[in-house]
Protein backbone atom coordinates (compact mmCIF):
# COMPACT_ATOMS: atom_id res chain seq x y z
CA UNK A 1 0.00 0.00 0.00
CA UNK A 2 1.18 3.65 -0.25
CA UNK A 3 -0.61 4.42 3.00
CA UNK A 4 -4.18 5.98 3.85
CA UNK A 5 -2.79 8.94 1.99
CA UNK A 6 -3.61 6.73 -1.40
CA UNK A 7 -6.75 4.43 0.26
CA UNK A 8 -8.58 7.97 0.98
CA UNK A 9 -7.82 9.75 -2.16
CA UNK A 10 -8.98 6.87 -4.54
CA UNK A 11 -12.40 6.23 -1.73
CA UNK A 12 -13.08 10.04 -2.02
CA UNK A 13 -12.92 9.74 -5.78
CA UNK A 14 -14.72 6.64 -5.85
CA UNK A 15 -17.41 7.94 -3.01
CA UNK A 16 -18.03 11.48 -4.79
CA UNK A 17 -18.90 9.49 -8.14
CA UNK A 18 -21.64 7.49 -6.19
CA UNK A 19 -22.60 10.40 -4.10
CA UNK A 20 -23.25 12.65 -6.91
CA UNK A 21 -25.11 10.21 -8.72
CA UNK A 22 -27.25 9.64 -5.85
CA UNK A 23 -28.08 13.13 -5.07
CA UNK A 24 -27.39 15.28 -8.24
CA UNK A 25 -26.55 18.98 -8.15
CA UNK A 26 -29.12 20.28 -6.21
CA UNK A 27 -27.68 18.90 -3.38
CA UNK A 28 -27.29 21.65 -0.63
CA UNK A 29 -23.38 22.36 0.61
CA UNK A 30 -22.62 20.44 3.28
CA UNK A 31 -22.10 22.57 7.05
CA UNK A 32 -18.42 24.05 8.01
CA UNK A 33 -17.23 21.27 10.20
CA UNK A 34 -15.93 22.27 13.32
CA UNK A 35 -12.56 22.80 13.69
CA UNK A 36 -10.14 19.92 14.85
CA UNK A 37 -8.52 19.99 18.38
CA UNK A 38 -4.96 21.15 19.14
CA UNK A 39 -1.52 19.09 19.55
CA UNK A 40 -1.09 17.83 22.74
CA UNK A 41 2.66 17.88 24.40
CA UNK A 42 4.81 16.04 22.14
CA UNK A 43 5.59 11.92 23.57
CA UNK A 44 9.42 11.37 24.10
CA UNK A 45 10.45 7.61 23.05
CA UNK A 46 11.83 5.38 26.35
CA UNK A 47 15.04 4.24 26.40
CA UNK A 48 15.32 0.62 24.12
CA UNK A 49 17.51 -2.08 26.04
CA UNK A 50 16.04 -5.23 23.23
CA UNK A 51 17.39 -6.05 20.25
CA UNK A 52 15.54 -4.97 17.32
CA UNK A 53 13.97 -6.77 14.51
CA UNK A 54 15.65 -7.14 11.61
CA UNK A 55 13.70 -9.73 9.80
CA UNK A 56 10.99 -8.08 7.57
CA UNK A 57 9.02 -11.48 7.26
CA UNK A 58 9.49 -11.70 11.13
CA UNK A 59 7.67 -8.02 11.66
CA UNK A 60 5.09 -8.94 8.89
CA UNK A 61 3.38 -12.17 10.85
CA UNK A 62 3.76 -9.69 13.75
CA UNK A 63 1.23 -7.26 12.16
CA UNK A 64 -2.26 -7.47 12.74
CA UNK A 65 -4.68 -9.98 10.53
CA UNK A 66 -8.02 -9.63 9.81
CA UNK A 67 -9.05 -12.27 12.65
CA UNK A 68 -8.20 -9.15 14.96
CA UNK A 69 -10.33 -6.48 13.34
CA UNK A 70 -13.51 -5.59 13.14
CA UNK A 71 -15.83 -7.92 10.80
CA UNK A 72 -16.27 -6.90 6.84
CA UNK A 73 -12.42 -6.08 7.03
CA UNK A 74 -10.59 -7.70 3.49
CA UNK A 75 -7.08 -7.00 3.49
CA UNK A 76 -5.69 -5.86 0.46
CA UNK A 77 -2.96 -7.53 -1.67
CA UNK A 78 0.25 -7.24 -0.70
CA UNK A 79 2.05 -3.82 -2.01
CA UNK A 80 5.32 -3.92 -3.92
CA UNK A 81 7.95 -1.42 -3.21
CA UNK A 82 7.96 1.44 -6.10
CA UNK A 83 11.12 2.20 -7.35
CA UNK A 84 13.49 4.73 -5.48
CA UNK A 85 13.07 7.17 -8.20
CA UNK A 86 8.84 6.83 -7.46
CA UNK A 87 7.76 10.44 -5.73
CA UNK A 88 4.14 10.62 -3.75
CA UNK A 89 1.76 12.82 -5.06
CA UNK A 90 3.03 16.48 -4.65
CA UNK A 91 1.56 18.00 -1.57
CA UNK A 92 1.55 21.81 -0.32
CA UNK A 93 3.92 22.21 1.71
CA UNK A 94 5.75 19.58 0.04
CA UNK A 95 6.79 17.92 3.05
CA UNK A 96 3.12 17.06 3.56
CA UNK A 97 2.97 14.37 1.26
CA UNK A 98 4.63 12.11 3.68
CA UNK A 99 1.60 12.42 6.55
CA UNK A 100 0.21 8.78 7.10
CA UNK A 101 2.66 7.02 4.90
CA UNK A 102 4.39 4.16 6.41
CA UNK A 103 6.84 5.11 8.55
CA UNK A 104 9.45 2.89 6.77
CA UNK A 105 8.94 5.38 4.51
CA UNK A 106 8.81 8.66 6.50
CA UNK A 107 12.04 7.75 8.11
CA UNK A 108 14.80 6.34 6.43
CA UNK A 109 17.52 4.10 7.85
CA UNK A 110 15.01 1.11 9.10
CA UNK A 111 16.30 -2.33 9.84
CA UNK A 112 13.06 -3.99 8.89
CA UNK A 113 9.68 -2.61 7.53
CA UNK A 114 6.43 -4.00 6.96
CA UNK A 115 2.62 -2.78 6.24
CA UNK A 116 -0.66 -4.44 5.65
CA UNK A 117 -3.92 -2.36 4.49
CA UNK A 118 -7.63 -3.48 4.97
CA UNK A 119 -10.71 -2.37 2.81
CA UNK A 120 -14.25 -2.33 4.67
CA UNK A 121 -17.63 -1.22 4.40
CA UNK A 122 -18.73 2.45 3.22
CA UNK A 123 -14.98 3.47 2.19
CA UNK A 124 -13.89 2.74 5.92
CA UNK A 125 -9.91 1.33 6.00
CA UNK A 126 -7.41 0.11 8.53
CA UNK A 127 -3.90 0.85 7.20
CA UNK A 128 -1.24 -0.67 9.61
CA UNK A 129 2.49 -0.54 9.78
CA UNK A 130 5.86 -1.29 11.37
CA UNK A 131 9.64 -0.12 11.10
CA UNK A 132 11.93 -1.31 13.06
CA UNK A 133 15.71 0.78 13.98
CA UNK A 134 18.66 0.30 15.87
CA UNK A 135 18.10 0.91 19.25
CA UNK A 136 19.58 4.51 19.44
CA UNK A 137 17.96 5.89 16.19
CA UNK A 138 14.09 5.34 17.78
CA UNK A 139 13.68 8.67 19.58
CA UNK A 140 14.82 10.62 16.91
CA UNK A 141 12.55 9.21 14.62
CA UNK A 142 9.61 9.21 17.03
CA UNK A 143 10.51 12.95 17.51
CA UNK A 144 10.86 13.40 13.95
CA UNK A 145 7.77 11.97 13.23
CA UNK A 146 5.79 13.74 15.35
CA UNK A 147 7.21 17.27 14.38
CA UNK A 148 6.32 16.70 10.96
CA UNK A 149 2.60 15.91 11.70
CA UNK A 150 2.84 19.04 13.87
CA UNK A 151 4.40 21.00 10.89
CA UNK A 152 1.29 19.81 8.53
CA UNK A 153 -2.00 21.04 10.29
CA UNK A 154 -2.75 22.01 6.97
CA UNK A 155 -1.91 21.01 3.52
CA UNK A 156 -3.85 20.68 0.48
CA UNK A 157 -2.62 18.37 -2.67
CA UNK A 158 -4.67 15.97 -5.51
CA UNK A 159 -4.87 12.16 -5.95
CA UNK A 160 -4.53 9.93 -9.04
CA UNK A 161 -7.11 11.61 -11.02
CA UNK A 162 -5.97 15.37 -10.34
CA UNK A 163 -9.20 15.36 -7.73
CA UNK A 164 -8.05 18.63 -4.96
CA UNK A 165 -7.91 17.36 -1.53
CA UNK A 166 -7.77 19.61 1.56
CA UNK A 167 -6.49 17.91 4.42
CA UNK A 168 -6.64 19.33 8.24
CA UNK A 169 -4.59 17.28 11.15
CA UNK A 170 -5.49 17.96 15.01
CA UNK A 171 -4.87 16.51 17.82
CA UNK A 172 -6.06 13.56 19.58
CA UNK A 173 -5.38 11.31 22.79
CA UNK A 174 -2.83 8.64 22.88
CA UNK A 175 -3.65 5.05 23.45
CA UNK A 176 -2.13 4.12 27.11
CA UNK A 177 -0.46 1.14 25.08
CA UNK A 178 3.36 0.13 23.97
CA UNK A 179 6.26 2.53 25.44
CA UNK A 180 5.43 5.19 24.38
CA UNK A 181 2.47 6.66 22.18
CA UNK A 182 1.58 9.43 20.47
CA UNK A 183 -1.95 10.45 18.09
CA UNK A 184 -3.42 12.44 15.76
CA UNK A 185 -6.32 12.92 13.65
CA UNK A 186 -6.51 14.24 10.32
CA UNK A 187 -9.59 15.54 7.90
CA UNK A 188 -9.54 14.70 4.31
CA UNK A 189 -11.82 16.30 2.22
CA UNK A 190 -12.33 16.35 -1.16
CA UNK A 191 -15.55 17.72 -3.65
CA UNK A 192 -17.95 18.12 -0.85
CA UNK A 193 -16.89 14.40 0.67
CA UNK A 194 -14.96 13.92 3.95
CA UNK A 195 -13.11 11.13 5.33
CA UNK A 196 -11.81 10.85 8.73
CA UNK A 197 -8.77 9.47 10.37
CA UNK A 198 -7.43 8.63 14.06
CA UNK A 199 -3.65 7.78 13.94
CA UNK A 200 -1.36 5.91 16.68
CA UNK A 201 2.15 5.86 16.45
CA UNK A 202 3.59 3.76 19.51
CA UNK A 203 6.65 2.68 20.23
CA UNK A 204 7.42 -0.94 21.25
CA UNK A 205 11.33 -1.56 22.66
CA UNK A 206 12.92 -0.70 19.23
CA UNK A 207 9.56 -1.03 16.85
CA UNK A 208 7.38 2.06 16.00
CA UNK A 209 3.87 0.79 14.40
CA UNK A 210 1.38 3.08 12.80
CA UNK A 211 -2.57 2.15 13.07
CA UNK A 212 -4.63 4.30 11.23
CA UNK A 213 -8.28 3.91 11.12
CA UNK A 214 -10.73 5.76 8.19
CA UNK A 215 -14.17 6.25 7.50
CA UNK A 216 -16.36 8.70 6.24
CA UNK A 217 -17.52 9.27 10.05
CA UNK A 218 -15.82 10.26 13.28
CA UNK A 219 -13.97 7.02 14.24
CA UNK A 220 -14.51 5.59 17.73
CA UNK A 221 -11.69 6.57 19.29
CA UNK A 222 -11.98 2.63 21.39
CA UNK A 223 -11.84 1.50 17.92
CA UNK A 224 -7.90 2.71 17.70
CA UNK A 225 -7.60 2.25 21.27
CA UNK A 226 -8.55 -1.47 20.87
CA UNK A 227 -6.87 -2.07 17.68
CA UNK A 228 -3.45 -0.52 19.01
CA UNK A 229 -3.37 -2.34 22.12
CA UNK A 230 -3.55 -5.38 19.88
CA UNK A 231 -0.97 -4.51 17.51
CA UNK A 232 1.56 -4.28 20.96
CA UNK A 233 0.96 -7.61 21.98
CA UNK A 234 0.99 -9.03 18.23
CA UNK A 235 4.49 -7.15 18.54
CA UNK A 236 5.53 -8.26 21.87
CA UNK A 237 5.16 -11.81 21.14
CA UNK A 238 1.80 -12.04 23.20
CA UNK A 239 -0.69 -14.89 21.68
CA UNK A 240 -4.27 -14.26 21.05
CA UNK A 241 -6.66 -11.28 20.03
Amino acid sequence: MDGVTRSCGLMLAAATTVLLAACGSAESPAPAAPELPPFGPATAAKPVTVPPITDADRLQDRLLTSTNLPPDFTALPARVDPPATAQAAPTDPAECAKVLTPLGAQRPGSLAKASVQYTGPNFSSIDIDAASYPNDAVAPAFSELQARVRGCAHYSGTDATDIKIDYRVGGLAAPAVGDAAAAFQVRTTSEGLTLQSSVAIVQVGSTLTQVAVTAPESVDIQVLNELAAAQVRRLQGVSGP
